[in-house]
């Protein structure tokens, strides 16, 4: 019945995005090729709207500019593992329009791990101890442009990371092991857009960890140089509360 309504929804959307255009149309905007033009921008606009309203698209517009012979790589996604004993974990994250280009330890289609409550992990594949797994990944497609997030002074960056990321839910050392890898490359720009992905993350790349955790965190920051005029909504971000067995990834991409 929820999708139903959702999908009425959208049809509404549209039809009220075809209302819309109709009127250009007649006042001879462009003429026919113009009418045309409006319905598309309306009818990608719903479309945008509509998987916001689904949850598998943050509120963004719908793409930055991309080189398909230049992808941006998805930086250093890092999974940490805390059980609360020790036990075997199988963990397997899906690329959707990317492809892996480099994985640690071996992927294998999948991780499998004796993860232990200090977060130590031994890998059941190939062998070797870790502290945490580690991939990273180029895109083939567009990240959908940054509407809402943060603009940063890079002055204030490592201030602003420490806090938002606390805030998030990493802890004390994960947050400063991000802190060394991001801010010497953030710290080029005098301004940075920070945008922190939720649910259009997770759709891109779902993480799959069997047994499943009692909590998962994931916190990717997509980011961007910036001129520090930029007229952006604030991001709403939500605290997380750890519990039993324990996910944590942070990773992340600059545009």
């Amino acid at each position: 019945m929820k999708h139903a309504r959702k999908l009425l929804a959208l049809l509404l959307a549209l039809a009220l995005a075809l209302a819309l255009a109709i009127p250009a149309f007649a006042a001879g905007e462009g003429g026919f090729g113009g009418w045309i033009k409006s319905l598309w921008e309306r009818v990608q606009t719903a479309w945008h709207n509509f998987l916001v309203w689904l949850g598998l698209r943050d509120a963004c517009d719908p793409d930055e500019p991309f080189d398909p012979d230049n992808p941006p790589p998805v930086r250093k996604p890092v999974i940490y593992l805390y059980p609360e004993q020790p036990v075997e974990v199988a963990v397997a994250v899906q690329t959707r329009d990317a492809r892996f280009i480099e994985t640690i330890p071996d992927y294998n289609g999948g991780w499998r791990v004796l993860a232990r409550p200090g977060g130590a992990l031994t890998d059941l594949i190939g062998g070797g101890e870790y502290p945490y797994l580690f991939w990273e990944a180029a895109l083939e497609t567009p990240w959908p442009k940054l509407t809402e997030g943060f603009v940063v002074a890079r002055n204030d960056l490592a201030g602003f990371l420490e806090e938002k990321l606390l805030f998030l839910g990493l802890n004390e050392a994960e947050a400063a092991e991000f802190l060394e890898y991001w801010l010497p490359l953030l710290s080029v720009n005098e301004y940075t857009l920070i945008h922190f992905s939720g649910a259009y993350y997770d759709a891109r790349f779902p993480l799959t960890i069997t047994p499943a955790p009692d909590s998962l965190l994931r916190v990717f920051m997509v980011a961007r140089a910036a001129s520090g005029s930029e007229r952006i909504s604030p991001q709403n971000l939500k605290p997380f509360q750890r519990k039993g067995f324990a996910a944590i990834e942070w990773g992340g991409m600059m545009l």
